[in-house]
């Protein structure tokens, strides 16, 4: 089972998005609980729409392939920036959090749980915007996986 993320330009819509992929192999039972959990990712997050969580805008299969087309994100993870020794002052810090706690609550309110959340899965814009990504072990309600 292979992972990769990279960035890739839409050419109809003209941006940029991140696309992340997973190689497929059917002969393996673990693998197989990859690609469940990689779906899961797709359908957590896409049921979701709020300006704090990475939007995806497809899901799909090709060949020994399945990707998932997110929106870009500007910027890099709250964990790269800690591990880089820069510390957030304290009201940067207290709107990470108002803005997390958004994002979560939203989630909630849709039937999915989280359940992953760290400084790696919190990415910050530019502007200093969280946006929280990889729903890779949610929980999505109706749904016995997780």
């Amino acid at each position: 089972m292979r992972r990769a993320r990279c960035g890739a330009r839409d050419p109809v819509i003209d941006r940029i998005v991140a696309i992340k992929t997973v190689t497929l192999d059917a002969h393996d039972a673990e693998a197989q609980e990859e690609i469940a959990r990689f779906k899961r990712e797709a359908q957590a997050a896409g049921r979701l729409s709020h300006p704090n969580i990475v939007a995806v805008y497809d899901y799909g299969e090709e060949g020994d392939l399945a990707y998932i087309v997110m929106e870009h994100v500007d910027g890099g993870s709250l964990e790269t920036r800690l591990d880089a020794g820069e510390r957030l002052p304290l009201p940067q810090v207290a709107r990470v959090m108002d803005e997390l706690l958004a994002a979560l609550g939203h989630a909630h309110e849709k039937g999915v749980v989280y359940r992953d959340i760290k400084p790696a899965n919190m990415m910050l814009t530019g502007s200093g915007q969280v946006k929280v990504a990889d729903f890779g072990i949610a929980r999505i309600e109706s749904s016995t996986m997780t």
